[in-house]
């Protein structure tokens, strides 16, 4: 007789673009169809990425929540739920799909139930989750970290029971990082008037505080004292863009710093691109896809040791890690590598090594596989 398929409902607020989205992603399209049988639930828009997610035929129900956490609400996707009789109820840690979501669940009567985290705390707060969040999270079967210091942060900081904390580091794309068009490489060169042999210092991270934008644009004024045809790359979009834009003005970086938004071709930008920086406050950073995604394309990394950071770059290998924040320190590492290219090569392919060996999709979906059939 034919084994019945797992049953799992994947429930989120939205897919905004971020790196847990892009994760999800990766996740939910790869899980053969013929073992899973995968829902989406979407408690409000889809959003962008979830919009790939449909595009890609995802079957996904949408839009229960129109504004803030309601009985009504959660009866809706109850129901709904009931209908579609998972086995796994398995939500990101959004706010909504954790309560919401978690309660709907349990008044469904889904057997088993797992959230997966990708944040270290939040910025200015000791804790990620709320004490309703916290209570929610107890009734969980699994929780997914994604390195062996995400794990300690949720059990120590979060009281999350050790035993169901599952450590599954997040996965990308390999390929489609390190197998890039050169002539699309090319056209993005010529589409940010970049000349030939014109050097590059990339950041792809939201614009938010703890990204510490400000200690880029800091080593930048320094930088560009060395290497004057030195340009910075920053990609991402935020609340903070004006006020960067402002300091970059205020320090007279002129045309040195491009901000470019969120962008759909980051794996071609990252093959023009010498170095990529991620100067991270030592909050809230867990497993950056960015980082990741870079060392799959051969970059050279300079990154904060913080969150699970160290886990990934050993430094002075496979990357340079640096103090959090630390304009002069940022300075540094990146001049150093820009002045040695057997040094920045020997590092790249180190970098490339590590990711293919332990950070692939493949490895990640396999890993995801192990934890559901266990479930």
């Amino acid at each position: 007789m034919p084994v019945e398929k797992i049953r799992i409902a994947f429930v989120a607020s939205s897919f905004v673009v971020g790196g847990a989205e892009r994760v999800m992603l990766e996740l939910i399209t790869r899980l053969p169809s013929e073992r899973y049988e995968s829902r989406m639930f979407f408690l409000k828009e889809p959003g962008p990425v979830g919009q790939e997610l449909l595009d890609r035929g995802v079957q996904a129900e949408t839009n229960f929540l129109k504004g803030k956490f309601n009985i009504l609400a959660m009866r809706r996707f109850s129901r709904r739920l009931r209908a579609f009789k998972p086995h796994i109820f398995f939500c990101l840690d959004h706010r909504n799909a954790i309560i919401l979501g978690g309660l709907a669940a349990y008044a469904a009567g889904v057997p088993k139930r797992v959230v997966a985290s990708h944040s270290t705390g939040k910025f200015g707060k000791k804790h990620n989750f709320s004490a309703v969040e916290r209570i929610i999270l107890r009734g969980m079967d699994r929780f997914v970290a994604l390195s062996e210091a995400h794990a300690e942060y949720t059990r120590s900081c979060e009281g999350i029971d050790a035993g169901k904390i599952v450590i599954i580091e997040n996965g990308i794309d390999v390929a489609a990082c390190r197998n890039v068009d050169p002539v699309a490489v090319e056209a993005a060169r010529r589409e940010l008037g970049l000349e030939p042999g014109r050097r590059v210092v990339s950041m792809v991270a939201a614009l938010r505080p703890e990204k510490a934008h400000e200690a880029l644009l800091s080593a930048a004024k320094d930088l560009i004292v060395t290497y004057p045809d030195l340009t910075f790359l920053i990609v991402g979009d935020g609340s903070r863009r004006e006020y960067l834009e402002k300091m970059t003005s205020d320090l007279r970086l002129g045309d040195h710093v491009k901000f470019l938004g969120v962008r759909g071709d980051v794996a071609v930008l990252l093959h023009l691109t010498d170095v990529l920086v991620l100067p991270s406050h030592p909050v809230v950073e867990t497993l950056p896809l960015s980082v990741l995604e870079a060392m799959a394309a051969g970059v050279p990394v300079v990154a904060s040791r913080v969150g699970s950071i160290p886990e990934v770059i050993e430094d002075g290998l496979s990357g340079r890690l640096i103090p959090p924040a630390d304009p002069k320190a940022l300075a540094a590492a990146v001049s150093s590598l820009l002045g040695d290219e057997s040094a920045r090569q020997a590092m790249a392919s180190a970098a490339r090594r590590t990711v293919e060996e332990r950070y692939s999709a493949e490895r990640m979906v396999s890993k995801y596989m192990e934890m559901f059939e266990s479930l």
